[in-house]
């Protein structure tokens, strides 16, 4: 139980983790993102395990599913819903194929400074952009 605890006190939560991602793509001139759904979720698991190490950000991603068959996660497809709904995102589409943030690089650096790890969000993010592609 100990364990448990110390975790959640010291570990970032996987929202605040997908919030940060987002910011830091703002901060670097990236609104909008064209990619298909399993681009998507690939890209995000494999950024995320990155951020899971102690030495990354240390995210605490033990309620986010991702399917290694279908390569989805049905984590990710309701934040980036409540994303959405809180208009930090917009996607003409279900599918997330494109997603277009609406976040201002001022709005991304001020959400970084909240999270803290702004270098490190920001190498994440570029992360993802090169996975997203590949």
């Amino acid at each position: 139980m100990a364990a448990v605890e110390l975790i959640s006190a010291k570990a970032m939560s996987p929202d605040d983790f997908a919030e940060g991602l987002l910011a830091a793509l703002a901060t670097t001139g990236q609104t909008e993102i064209t990619v298909n759904q399993n681009q998507l979720h690939r890209a995000f698991r494999r950024v995320l395990a990155e951020a899971e190490k102690p030495e990354s950000l240390w995210v605490d991603s033990r309620d986010v599913d991702y399917d290694p068959l279908y390569q989805l996660s049905g984590w990710l497809d309701k934040f980036l819903a409540r994303a959405q709904r809180d208009l930090l995102i917009s996607s003409p589409n279900p599918s997330y194929g494109r997603i277009v943030i609406n976040l201002s690089s001022e709005d991304g650096e001020t959400i970084l400074k909240e999270h803290g790890g702004q270098a490190t969000f920001k190498k994440l993010a570029a992360m993802f952009l090169q996975e997203s592609r590949a």
